[in-house]
């Protein structure tokens, strides 16, 4: 290393130089230690490093800023959503009990305008009326019980024979099918309705309570019944000795057996006469069709009337000739019957 007036030169900067050995230095640098200086380049780039890490915290410090104000702006907007909502639903449902208010007034308006026009109308009715005792008019007669019309008795069963029986072969024949049901001979009565002696018609009358009663008769009749829906034969037995079926029914009024037996008269009429055509009968109204076209209707307003009219356009259709049908049914039903015929 050159020395200039027994001085060492001045380092060049960035230069490595050798430490002295030994204890020269007084003690500060140890032996064979290389120091170098820091050079322009190394404080450039802490100077860079040093702006470079200010400008990277002050970005983050304004992108959170930026984040803060966007989640205090949205919550903003979801509180006045909130808010239009709460006033939207309470501004519905003023005007839902303004609704209901105004329906209610009117109802009662109506219902009091309605009742004083019932009440006029009552009050009207009474003084065109002259009443006696117990406010009922003058000469007043409560309608008498019609036998014929009467409603269907729900603890009756009637027993229908084929051939005329005695009222035992009647019993034996209830005591049958109520064994199979499991009903006491002593919760039912078999009474005849036709002759005492001798007759085909009979009431099976059960016993205790309305609603006990109808069950035991529904429970009965039912019994009877097979699991295909067809129905089992009861056969009971004649005075002479042979045996006949006997059918069971639910009890009906006379007036709607009458007019069931009647129509099933004319349908086997019909059949006869035109063996060529299917008749069929609509046993709740009387009715007579040939294929779908009914042709006759009958009703049997009392005990002793008869009323058949016809159809004339399905007269005309199916080529039914009409007097000779009435011939037929007059035979079978007696001349006296009264029998009125559509113009």
């Amino acid at each position: 290393m050159s020395l200039e007036n027994g001085t060492a030169s001045q380092r060049s900067k960035g230069a490595r130089t050798e430490a002295p050995t030994g204890g020269g230095n007084g003690g500060n640098t140890p032996d064979n230690t290389m120091v170098v200086d820091k050079s322009e380049l190394s404080q450039l780039l802490d100077g860079k490093f040093e702006t470079a890490a200010k400008r990277s915290e002050n970005h983050i410090d304004t992108s959170i800023k930026g984040l803060r104000d966007e989640i205090e702006s949205l919550d903003k907007k979801h509180d006045k959503k909130h808010a239009d909502t709460a006033s939207a639903l309470s501004a519905l449902e003023q005007k839902i009990n303004s609704a209901v208010d105004s329906f209610t007034s009117i109802a009662a308006t109506n219902a009091t305008a309605m009742q004083s026009t019932a009440d006029a109308a009552v009050l009207s009715a009474r003084a065109a009326i002259p009443h006696g005792v117990g406010g009922l008019p003058f000469g007043f007669q409560p309608p008498q019980e019609d036998g014929y019309t009467r409603a269907p008795i729900p603890t009756r069963l009637k027993l229908f024979a084929t051939e005329a029986i005695t009222l035992d072969a009647a019993k034996l024949g209830a005591k049958a099918m109520c064994d199979k049901a499991g009903i006491a001979a002593t919760d039912y009565t078999v009474e005849p309705l036709g002759n005492p002696g001798l007759t085909k018609l009979f009431a099976i009358d059960f016993t205790g309570d309305t609603k006990t009663a109808a069950l035991r008769a529904k429970k009965s009749r039912e019994c009877l019944r097979n699991d295909d829906s067809s129905w089992m034969q009861l056969m009971v037995t004649t005075p002479a000795g042979a045996t006949t079926q006997a059918y069971v029914n639910a009890d009906k009024s006379p007036k709607i057996e009458r007019v069931e037996k009647l129509s099933k008269i004319l349908l086997k009429i019909c059949a006869n006469e035109y063996k060529d055509k299917k008749f069929f009968v609509d046993r709740a109204t009387g009715t007579i069709k040939c294929g779908w076209t009914p042709i006759a209707i009958i009703a049997a307003p009392t005990s002793s009337e008869i009323s058949l009219k016809w159809n004339n356009g399905g007269i005309l259709s199916t080529g039914i000739d009409k007097a000779l049908i009435k011939n037929a049914f007059d035979l079978a039903t007696g001349s006296a019957a009264n029998v009125e015929w559509s113009s």
